[in-house]
């Protein structure tokens, strides 16, 4: 044996999306727990099915190392009198360190931090306290525990402090735990571990799947545990049933010339499922592929956790799931699945059908009693609102031919929202209006940007196709952040119960990836407009809180781009004027210092931009006089200023970054001299003034295209 715990907890089926959350947690609290006390694993191996947790330590030692710790009594003049014989309290510190009085010793722990009685405790942290003066002291020889007595201890409150989303009771009030407990193996080198949770005691005997083999049976470690379980067809390793699962059912799809369509979220949700990664073939009546493929995935895959196969990018009849046995030998699983899938397809064709009946742009009266929110009115409100907003952003983008597109496009894009089809699969929303337009003989640019209109919603999503879709993408969007932001509902903390960080990850996603030199401070106010009174707050008010929120998520989005944090702050903290800033100018400025920051001249010149900003921090703004300017190396400083000023100028206009940025170099020799031979706070008030003006001005426009001063650059970096 090597130091080897297993443990296994059998239950009732837990749900699914607690299962992974839980075996971390469980996973993390042993670990953590275990290396606080001296006894911490080599390696780690987790499982799960529906029905067990388990947990596998390997190269654990058999026991604590024995430990030394130190009791800190009271100060050196309450232990001892002025006839340096010990007082009571030095007496009473003694009895309860179990040591003499004699044994006592005095030491000066001045602003030292000293561990306390961490043995002792056995909570496994030891515990700091910062002392001053002499203090009296006793050493402790403190055995280590034996490797199993710790784990008896540590693992019933930790499996009792799992944090479940939803618990029960069970029996005559037992509990609260996720499901009921049906059992638990608990080794430690082959022996049982005495442990205990809900009245259920651990053994050595476990069992396999509960109709198939249900039958109890004993094992002596983990190996044993997986062969045992292997042999019966269970596998407690999830990445492994989700990998079988895959190769199996791309192995069913090839049967029949197809390809599995891809699914990871389904995968991971049908390896959680199962304990024995059996696949389950069936078929369905092909008439039914005159439904959209959307429709019959989604179906599928929302009522009967199903994969689809196509071929030739179109959907075969068939699909495929996981049914928790090897095999179906007399086909009722089978069976029993095609019939509900026959049920639910035909569902969705009553719905296909009768949702066909009204145009989609009759339903736009239907959105009045649908609600957008409380108190910024319905549907149909946000529609009217967006049918200005989204020609107005094709406006400021010059793409005046989709202008009038775009306002079709957004009075119809919530109109699905309506129909049977999204009432029952939430996740088709959009597409389903895109759909019903092109069916309708609406026009391309239309239908599509209503089947986009909610991309992309995570940042690997394509984007919104076309300029229509970008526009209608952009409105949604920002009609919702102004709208909620008005009414002072802004995100803290993890909750966000409205989506807003989702929209504006999206508004920036379209920004940046689209290339679009669009700012946004005048569509917030546009859009803040026309809301006319509902909101709470003027445009400004709203703005206040929604930079800070939009530039944390695009610190997010450029840091994916690769740019470091100290570039993507220094671009992101150049405002500029903020009513003409656009995203992708931000990001363009980001890559520019990304691509010039290790030349030697400007590191320099940043190193001098710090200067200049400890020099002027705190200073008023003071008026530059260039005729008083006396010294050579100042004057010489405001000639080269005065010409980098127009490059920067020029170079910012055509929006070159990187050369604006490596022509600040430039300055970097007038600027060493200027430190070198010139004071800047001298006496003479008029003098320092003018120095002072000269090095704000210099710091205005080294900040031109970025805030010099976030970068982070060390001496070295440039010698």
């Amino acid at each position: 044996m090597t130091g080897e715990l297993l443990l296994e907890v059998r239950c009732e089926e837990i749900p699914a999306r607690m299962l992974e959350a839980a075996i971390k947690e469980l996973t993390q609290r042993t670990f953590e727990d275990l290396m606080g006390r001296g006894v911490g694993p080599r390696e780690v191996e987790t499982g799960f099915t529906p029905r067990r947790l388990v947990l596998v330590l390997k190269g654990l030692p058999a026991r604590q190392d024995d430990q030394v710790v130190t009791e800190i009594g009271p100060p050196k003049s309450a232990a001892y009198g002025p006839d340096g014989q010990p007082t009571p309290a030095a007496v009473g510190f003694a009895r309860k360190c179990g040591v003499e009085v004699s044994e006592l010793r005095v030491k000066d722990f001045s602003l030292a931090e000293t561990p306390l009685g961490s043995a002792a405790t056995g909570q496994g942290k030891q515990a700091k306290a910062k002392m001053t003066g002499e203090r009296v002291y006793a050493e402790r020889h403190v055995p280590g525990k034996p490797t199993a007595e710790i784990l008896a201890e540590v693992l019933p409150p930790i499996l009792l402090a799992i944090g479940w989303a939803k618990t029960m009771k069970w029996g005559s009030g037992v509990g609260p735990w996720v499901r009921p407990v049906h059992g638990i193996v608990a080794l430690f080198d082959g022996e049982v571990v005495p442990i205990e949770l809900f009245g259920v005691t651990a053994r050595r005997t476990t069992v396999g799947h509960p109709t198939l083999s249900p039958q109890p049976f004993d094992v002596a470690d983990s190996a044993d545990y997986r062969q045992k379980l292997a042999a019966r067809g269970i596998e407690v390793r999830f990445d492994a049933r989700c990998r079988t699962l895959a190769d199996e059912m791309a192995a069913r799809a090839a049967a029949h010339d197809g390809t599995l369509v891809d699914d990871p979220g389904l995968l991971a949700k049908l390896g959680a499922i199962c304990e024995i990664p059996g696949v389950m073939e069936g078929a369905f009546d092909g008439r039914l592929l005159e439904l959209p493929r959307e429709v019959l995935g989604t179906s599928l895959r929302d009522h009967q956790s199903a994969f689809t196969v196509e071929k030739d990018g179109a959907m075969l009849p068939l699909f495929l799931t996981v049914m928790d046995r090897p095999d179906d030998p007399i086909g009722r699983v089978r069976a029993g699945n095609e019939w509900v899938v026959a049920a639910r397809l035909a569902d969705a064709r009553f719905f296909w059908d009768e949702d066909r009946k009204v145009a989609l742009a009759a339903r736009f009266e239907d959105l009045t009693h649908l609600t957008f929110q409380e108190k910024l009115g319905s549907y149909q409100d946000k529609a009217i609102r967006l049918a200005t907003l989204a020609p107005a952003i094709c406006a400021a983008l010059g793409w005046h031919q989709e202008e009038s597109a775009a306002a079709e496009a957004a009075r119809l894009l919530k109109a699905d929202l309506t129909t049977n089809m999204v009432k029952e699969f939430t996740s088709l929303q959009g597409v389903m209006g895109g759909i019903y337009a092109r069916e309708q003989g609406h026009a391309e640019p239309v239908w599509q940007a209503i089947y986009d209109q909610y991309l992309p919603a995570s940042v690997d999503d394509r984007l919104p196709r076309g300029h229509v879709g970008i526009a209608c993408g952009l409105a949604d969007r920002l009609d919702t952040l102004v709208g909620m932001f008005g009414l002072g509902l802004v995100p803290t903390g993890t909750k966000d119960p409205f989506g807003l960080r989702r929209a504006a990850q999206g508004v920036l996603r379209i920004l940046l990836e689209a290339q679009l030199p669009l700012p946004l401070e005048p569509l917030v106010r546009q859009a803040a407009s026309l809301y006319g009174e509902r909101l709470k707050r003027n445009a400004d008010q709203v703005l206040a809180d929604l930079r800070p929120f939009l530039a944390d998520r695009l610190r997010y989005l450029l840091g994916r781009q690769e740019l470091t944090y100290d570039e993507i702050d220094a671009a992101v903290g150049n405002t500029g004027d903020e009513a003409e800033r656009t995203v992708s100018d931000v990001a363009a400025r980001a890559r520019a210092l990304h691509e010039v920051r290790d030349e030697q001249a400007f590191l320099a010149v940043v190193l001098a931009a710090k200067r200049i900003a400890n020099i002027t921090k705190g200073q008023p703004d003071h008026a530059l006089a260039a005729a008083a300017l006396a010294e050579p190396a100042e004057r010489a400083l405001h000639e080269a200023h005065a010409r980098l000023a127009a490059e920067i100028d020029a170079a910012v206009a055509r929006r070159d970054y990187a050369a604006a940025l490596r022509s600040i170099a430039s300055l970097a020799d007038p600027l060493e001299r200027f430190f070198t031979d010139v004071m800047v706070m001298v006496d003479d008030p008029a003098v320092r003034s003018n120095r002072l003006a000269l090095l704000q001005s210099i710091g205005r426009t080294l900040s031109r295209v970025a805030r010099l001063t976030e970068m982070v650059v060390e001496k070295a970096d440039y010698r």
